[in-house]
């Protein structure tokens, strides 16, 4: 290493003095309350084009969830209006299904969509995964054949809140459910269907020691309301959930599968400690609504409770990317639902405001 001048040193110290506070943390207060209109770090997000605020014949109304397909279309669970929406990726109109209340859209890479939405029975509702096969009517939405993959006809009060697809085209569901006390089967559940749509015996996440159907601890995972995996083969089953459950303690949390030994039985574990990370520390979220990660495993939570996107690191840093109502001035959320990422633009379900708006960092324009 070489040796620094001596006559340079005044002038290093008075360096460290000025600028050694350009590295510091994000404070998660001054996030949480910033004043409006004020802008918590040099970062600015700039609008991507207009609102998002028609598909076709029909007004959004109050979309859900928003989804960027392995295909390179964008899909929109346009809730209000009971119908799953195909744009490409400036917003024209491609076509539509019709599912009743979409609330969470995937894809797998053999071009199916997995939608949780509802299903109508002798004058019941019921949860129920629904797949669109693309691929089978060369991704024609309009002529697509919808399979009605799940739901459980004894159990109305059961339903789905969230899907992720896997690497191997196994896909993860939220179950949610005030039932809770069968320790064999809980209402609150993640189930992990096969490529073929069948329940892996045994499966059922929670099932394991290491996470509960209730409580308000790390291992809890009650009232899901979203769940997210990786493209990352290091990370092929890790999952990522979140949970609107006011009770609970840590509302974002990543949980990754031991496979044990000798000694320790194969269970699930969550991957940051409690208030070890930004993203597992109390009372950093209200109501987290969605996540999405993008190509480097960043991790972005939109909570509907405080209208805000907030982004942490693969270490669960809260990065200055983050903004809330005061970040973006007068063009406010309004009870966001779904966040997507995708070629560095986020794109959000602005449920509130019946929209989807689009949004690049403006060190990101290119």
């Amino acid at each position: 290493m070489k040796k620094i001048p001596l006559f340079f040193v005044p002038f290093l110290i008075v360096g460290m003095i000025l600028f050694g506070g350009c590295g510091k943390e994000l404070n998660i207060a001054e996030f949480n309350n910033a004043p409006r209109g004020i802008s918590i770090s040099d970062t600015v997000y700039v609008k991507e084009g207009e609102d998002w605020k028609k598909a076709g014949a029909l007004e959004f109304n109050q979309p859900e969830d928003i989804y960027i397909g392995h295909d390179g279309f964008v899909y929109i669970a346009d809730t209000g209006n009971d119908r799953v929406v195909m744009l490409d990726l400036a917003g024209n109109y491609v076509g539509e299904k019709r599912i009743l209340r979409p609330v969470a859209i995937a894809q797998d890479r053999r071009f199916n969509l997995i939608v949780a939405g509802e299903l109508e029975r002798g004058g019941y509702r019921y949860g129920a995964i629904y797949k669109i096969r693309l691929f089978e009517s060369a991704h024609n939405i309009n002529m697509a054949k919808v399979d009605t993959i799940y739901w459980e006809p004894e159990k109305p009060a059961r339903k789905f809140t969230g899907v992720a697809e896997l690497i191997d085209n196994s896909y993860y569901v939220c179950r949610v459910g005030p039932d809770n006390t069968s320790l064999f089967d809980p209402d609150n559940m993640i189930l992990h269907f096969s490529k073929n749509d069948s329940l892996y015996p045994r499966e059922y996440v929670d099932l394991t020691p290491n996470l509960d159907a209730t409580g308000s601890g790390i291992r809890s995972i009650n009232q899901m309301s979203a769940i997210a995996t990786f493209s990352d083969r290091r990370r092929a089953t890790d999952f990522i959930v979140a949970q609107t459950d006011p009770g609970a303690n840590f509302k974002v949390k990543w949980f990754r599968f031991n496979p044990g030994s000798e000694v320790v039985p194969p269970n699930w574990e969550a991957y940051f400690k409690p208030n070890a990370t930004d993203l597992t520390q109390q009372g950093i979220f209200v109501s987290p609504e969605d996540v999405t990660l993008d190509t480097r495993s960043n991790i972005y939570v939109i909570d509907s409770g405080l209208d805000s996107l907030m982004k942490f690191d693969v270490r669960g840093k809260l990065l200055k990317e983050s903004f809330g109502p005061g970040k973006l001035g007068d063009d406010k959320l309004k009870n966001p639902k779904g966040v997507a990422w995708f070629d560095r633009i986020l794109y959000i379900a602005d449920s509130g405001n019946n929209r989807i708006v689009r949004y690049r960092l403006s060190t990101d324009i290119r």
